[in-house]
């Protein structure tokens, strides 16, 4: 979420953990972190398993092959290696049709 001085919001995107973990590091650089905040950014780097530009690339290959943003950013962050992880993903819901392609696309990533 995107926050100004009066706390309103702005606006909402998805992002992976490796984002995250990257705009907490870009933070850390230029100043001090709150001791939460430090326990946030060294959660983020421990669980971040892929570099913020592979992370968003995924992502985008996932929405391509018409995965919602929010479950691909989930897939990103997690990397299922089969269908039985990939389901724990989609707990709530059916597995796509094209389940196999998205843990090809995965796989390209692991």
């Amino acid at each position: 979420r995107e926050r100004m001085i009066g706390k309103k919001i702005l606006g909402e995107k998805y992002i992976t953990v490796s984002e995250a973990a990257d705009i907490m590091y870009q933070r850390a650089q230029i100043g001090e972190l709150s001791y939460e905040q430090g326990c946030a950014l060294d959660y983020l780097q421990k669980f971040a398993k892929l570099d913020k530009e592979e992370a968003k690339k995924l992502v985008e290959e996932l929405v391509s092959l018409g995965v919602d943003e929010k479950t691909a950013v989930k897939i990103s962050d997690i990397l299922p290696e089969d269908l039985d992880d990939l389901k724990a993903i989609y707990y709530k819901r059916d597995l796509p049709e094209n389940a196999e392609e998205i843990l090809d696309t995965v796989r390209k990533y692991i």
